[in-house]
């Protein structure tokens, strides 16, 4: 293995092999990891506390581990955005089909009733108009929803100019003083 493709969490030069065991299996324990944890886990139920101490002071265990948890959740993380490029780019080819079958079940619909072939109903124009209106709405980067804030009586919301001002002042806003 080249130097390049050493890392932390790998042998120590001068570490013996019964150390470096017991590192792995303190590594391998994730980030609740204990000596204790790794001792009661590594099935030597000879395993010496004090021995295990003395490794983990020596070959700087915390550290190494510390370094092969940031290195796993690295992985982990570039693994699930690549999970999530896949994901989109198929809910992409995805909605692409579903819009080409609608757009010819559309297309069907309007010559059966350019033909008077069928009719629609006053509801399912309803529909088409609702969701033409918001496909063209989200197609130009607009809202699909209107929100009203109104006061009591469907009136106009009344505020007090002394709640702006004091909102204001909150916000770091520094108001001249009110006239008398």
């Amino acid at each position: 293995m080249s130097d390049q493709e050493k890392h932390d969490w790998d042998r120590l030069t001068g570490e013996s092999s019964k150390a470096y065991a017991a590192f792995c299996t303190y590594r391998d324990l994730g980030p609740e990891r204990s000596i204790v944890k790794a001792i009661k886990g590594s099935g030597n139920s000879a395993a010496n506390l004090r021995q295990w101490e003395y490794w983990s002071s020596k070959h700087s265990w915390v550290d190494r581990a510390a370094a092969y948890d940031d290195h796993s959740e690295r992985q982990r993380l570039a693994q699930l955005q690549k999970k999530r490029r896949e994901m989109d780019a198929r809910h992409a080819k995805i909605g692409i089909l579903s819009q080409n079958l609608a757009v010819r079940g559309i297309e069907k619909l309007l010559a059966k009733v350019q033909s008077d072939q069928q009719n629609l109903g006053p509801s399912e124009l309803a529909r088409l108009v609702e969701v033409g209106v918001k496909v063209e709405r989200l197609a130009m980067g607009e809202s699909t929803d209107i929100q009203q804030a109104v006061g009591p009586g469907g009136g106009p919301v009344q505020i007090e100019h002394a709640f702006i001002r004091a909102v204001r002042r909150a916000l770091g806003f520094n108001d001249p003083p009110d006239e008398v």
